[in-house]
């Protein structure tokens, strides 16, 4: 199903989960990273996988499917032969529809590494998407918002990351960072002058804004 704006209803429920993931999940030492590549186990190549969440002492792989029918047998079994294919040491398969008794039965041979978590399209619409702000950062990338409905199609979401520094001229400048979800563009919260802009389209806060996107994608 398209929605409006050309965008399959799948893709615009992953940014969704992956929204949501992040707000939980994400910290100084755990990444959440939508749309993503492990490597293969048993071939050259590389497995795509919609979220992953990682830090130094585990990687989790998260797979969303938004289908009008709950995920069967056949669904599951794709998603753990991709799970023993990769890295991972956890797998999470999150459905909009819920489960059949059959594939729920079938992920008890991994009760300590699989988990299949049941979020309807509405339930994790609200849980993402608030058009208010958290303190200074914004939820909803300003590039993407114009010209979407409420509770059908998703605008551009941020992703913040926090805690960075960069030394310049002997002092430590924070600032924190946030990549949309649907544009890919940056949104800098600059610490110094308390000002978020959106890297390349908007003039610069400071001098230190384009510092900053330059350090975070050389670190990425």
């Amino acid at each position: 199903m398209l929605l409006k704006d050309g965008i399959d209803k799948g893709r615009q429920y992953e940014w969704l989960i992956s929204k949501i993931f992040h707000n939980e999940r994400y910290s100084i030492n755990t990444k959440v990273i939508p749309d993503t590549n492990l490597d293969s186990k048993f071939t050259d190549g590389t497995r795509q996988i919609d979220i992953l969440v990682e830090n130094d002492k585990f990687k989790t792989m998260i797979e969303c499917k938004n289908h009008s029918r709950p995920i069967d047998l056949k669904a599951v079994e794709s998603f753990l032969s991709m799970f023993k294919d990769t890295s991972a040491d956890f797998g999470i398969l999150v459905s909009a529809s819920g489960f059949t008794k059959s594939a729920i039965q079938r992920v008890k041979e991994f009760p300590k590494q699989i988990t299949l978590e049941h979020i309807d399209w509405e339930s994790a619409y609200r849980s993402a998407i608030n058009e208010h702000t958290y303190g200074h950062f914004p939820e909803i990338c300003t590039q993407c918002l114009s010209e979407y409905e409420y509770g059908k199609e998703v605008p551009g979401l941020l992703c913040w990351e926090s805690g960075f520094g960069l030394e310049v001229n002997g002092k430590i400048s924070l600032f924190s960072i946030s990549s949309c979800l649907k544009c890919n563009l940056q949104t800098v919260y600059c610490d110094s002058c308390g000002w978020e802009t959106i890297a390349v389209h908007e003039e610069s806060c400071c001098d230190l804004r384009n510092e900053f996107v330059s350090c975070y994608k050389a670190n990425k």
